[in-house]
């Protein structure tokens, strides 16, 4: 098995711009969803995929939605039939309470609808600030930068933040990453994470950066630069529009 990178190896003098980074992604990751979520749905589905694998995520948010699809329906559903809907997620039963915790807070406080901004968003039930954060990307459009395992290990990797934290690392993101390209980094790094930049095992051989300043000097495995084309162009929350919108059409290149 392959040794995963520290932090202690890296040659700080090729950490790469986040432009180029995410220009190099691009390549390799072009946008294929459905229409933007609704900001209530994104809110549920983030909810469910915490500490739960994107196959699991997209199971569980296509089926609760499908039956309780609003604010008022979830509020009002026994725990026990979102525990049984939810329950190919992780820690299914403490999310089923959170969940309706949750959509009975926005019925509450805002009246069924999801609020705007990041301070009202964090007073709800069950949301830190990754949740947060990505409502207002995918559900509002809202340029924020939402840090999970993924974005939080390939950020520290690459050189751009020093953290063993995730807020932390989204500081260090705000603060050298250009606002123009919040709304587009956390599934660009997700995806790359995921299929690349992987925790253990690193594919360093068929990374499509020029510069890094953790690369493996055995490469990892492969030649550089033949970086995978297969696997999923989007991560679940950025397929979320199609996965419970029936008929929503399919497009391709960034929005925003």
């Amino acid at each position: 098995m392959a040794r995963p990178l520290h932090q202690g190896s890296r040659d700080e003098g090729l950490r790469p711009a986040p432009a180029d980074v995410l220009r190099a992604l691009r390549r390799i990751y072009p946008r294929e969803r459905g229409g933007r979520a609704d900001p209530f749905q994104t809110l549920v589905a983030t909810v469910i995929s915490q500490r739960t694998r994107e196959e699991s995520t997209a199971i569980a948010s296509q089926r609760l939605l499908g039956r309780f699809p609003d604010a008022p329906s979830l509020a009002a559903a026994p725990v026990a039939d979102v525990e049984r809907l939810i329950r190919p997620s992780g820690f299914y039963r403490n999310k089923a309470r959170t969940l309706v915790r949750l959509a009975r807070a926005l019925m509450d406080r805002h009246g069924g609808r999801v609020p705007t901004s990041l301070e009202e968003l964090l007073a709800l039930p069950g949301v830190g600030r990754k949740t947060a954060n990505c409502v207002l990307v995918y559900g509002f459009g809202v340029p924020a930068i939402p840090v999970d395992t993924h974005v939080h290990r390939v950020s520290n990797r690459l050189g751009w933040a020093h953290s063993s934290t995730p807020e932390g690392t989204e500081r260090a993101l705000s603060a050298i990453v250009p606002r123009e390209h919040w709304l587009e980094i956390n599934e660009l790094l997700v995806l790359f994470g995921r299929e690349l930049c992987r925790p253990i095992g690193p594919r360093c051989g068929e990374c499509p950066l020029e510069r890094c300043p953790s690369r493996r000097a055995d490469g990892g495995g492969g030649g550089r630069g033949r970086a995978r084309a297969g696997g999923p162009k989007c991560t679940v929350l950025g397929e979320l529009g199609s996965l419970v919108a029936p008929g929503a059409r399919r497009g391709k290149g960034y929005e925003g």
